[in-house]
């Protein structure tokens, strides 16, 4: 670094010069190298141009990605707003790379659980390339699966399904049917078909996925899948096989990413409910309190992404004799959902249902029937043309539907 600034007096090729060898690190596994060498293209052009320099925009974009594969999702979203900013400000932007830092900024939202911000910039990066790049492109299609996962976030599956479909096609067609890049689409479109009802449509896919993905040799890619389909065998009652896949899972991140990552705090608390889902209360509650601090740390303490972590959290302790302890994580997983997440979303109707169950086991049965009552809200009444909730939500999202009735079912035994 010190001999490309010390040989290149024009500041703007001593930055592509660092960018080339951030690179150069990054790839070799080497981060630190590969942060210091952004590092200094940054303040190279900041020293010799000023912060407002238009030709900083490429080494802020660069140094956002590696935020992000690091899990510094605000550090990251920070560069990219000024990077926009700045791209801006030209004459004549350049709309591609306005797309790729706008998609960059909806991967961010994402990450942070910000998800009505990362469907809006998705498919705005969606638009943009759209329009310079053509309908059938690589980049076409990242931005559409980025617009499918922000919906899924979202609790908008039946909405998601038909893009995760139309994604996978046009990576069938761009890649062939063994490509690396089907893998985590064929991952996530076994999620929206779970949740939505249909996992024996799922259960193919889940494999699928981690066939390419081993095929790939690609360990963080791997690790997603596996996490996915680790998933998938827990909500459907199969917790040694959960545990199998949470573990090699879990490995692997701790290689890739090392223990303080958001990604291995999230599959350490996966880990604990398959642990739970054999029994194993004690052994499952260590697990979720790392995986949930460690997640945290990188999401951020209201992120929605932490209720299910949470919630299995409150769960083990409850069974392990800890009431008190248990109830101040399920009112807190209560105040993330009422504040994050819009009215009658199916992850804050779950929660509601579980912190109710355990108000019941409690013997507060009063409590519960309101709480169930309050989160129901609007769903209880009929609309204009005098259909009741039953109906509506039925039409809508099946496993939704569900979650109601259960809800329903529930506040009419507490009474």
């Amino acid at each position: 670094m010190a001999a490309i600034l010390a040989s290149e007096p024009d500041a703007g090729r001593a930055a592509v010069a660092l960018i080339a060898l951030t690179n150069e690190r990054f790839a070799a596994g080497d981060l630190p190298g590969a942060e210091a060498a952004i590092a200094a293209a940054v303040e190279a052009l900041e020293t010799r141009l000023g912060r407002d320099a238009s030709q900083l925009g490429r080494p802020l974009a660069v140094r956002a990605r590696l935020k992000i594969e690091q899990g510094d999702y605000n550090g990251a979203l920070a560069d990219i707003e000024r990077a926009l900013a700045l791209l801006e400000r030209g004459a004549t932007p350049d709309p591609v790379e306005q797309a790729t830092l706008t998609y960059d900024r909806a991967r961010a939202f994402d990450f942070l659980g910000r998800n009505e911000e990362a469907e809006a910039a998705a498919r705005a990066s969606l638009a943009l390339r759209r329009a310079h790049l053509g309908a059938v492109h690589e980049k076409t299609a990242d931005s559409l699966n980025l617009v499918a996962n922000a919906l899924t976030a979202q609790g908008r599956h039946a909405e998601a399904d038909p893009i995760y479909r139309q994604v996978l096609g046009m990576y069938e067609v761009l890649y062939g049917p063994t490509d690396r890049h089907l893998a985590i689409v064929l991952s996530n479109l076994g999620n929206s078909l779970r949740r939505t009802g249909r996992g024996h449509q799922a259960a193919p896919l889940y494999a699928r996925a981690v066939a390419i993905a081993e095929l790939s040799g690609e360990k963080v890619l791997l690790a997603q899948c596996l996490v996915n389909h680790g998933w998938f065998l827990h909500v459907t009652g199969d917790g040694v096989g959960a545990e199998q896949a949470f573990r090699r899972a879990l490995d692997l991140a701790l290689e890739i990413v090392g223990p303080d990552h958001p990604f291995t705090g999230v599959v350490r608390a996966n880990l604990g409910y398959a642990l739970s889902d054999q029994g194993r209360w004690a052994e499952a509650e260590d697990p979720f309190r790392v995986g949930l601090a460690t997640y945290e740390a990188g999401v951020g303490p209201d992120s929605p992404d932490l209720l299910e972590s949470i919630e299995g959290y409150a769960a083990v302790l409850d069974r392990l004799g800890r009431a008190d302890e248990a109830e101040a994580l399920y009112r807190r997983a209560g105040v993330i959902a009422s504040t994050r997440l819009p009215p009658a979303h199916a992850d804050a109707l779950d929660g509601t249902w579980q912190y109710a169950g355990f108000l019941i086991r409690q013997g507060r049965a009063d409590e519960a029937r309101d709480r169930v009552r309050t989160e129901l809200g609007e769903l209880l009444g009929q609309d204009g043309r005098g259909r009741d909730w039953r109906t509506r939500v039925r039409g809508a999202r099946p496993l939704f539907a569900r979650q109601v009735e259960a809800g329903w079912t529930l506040a009419a035994a507490a009474d």
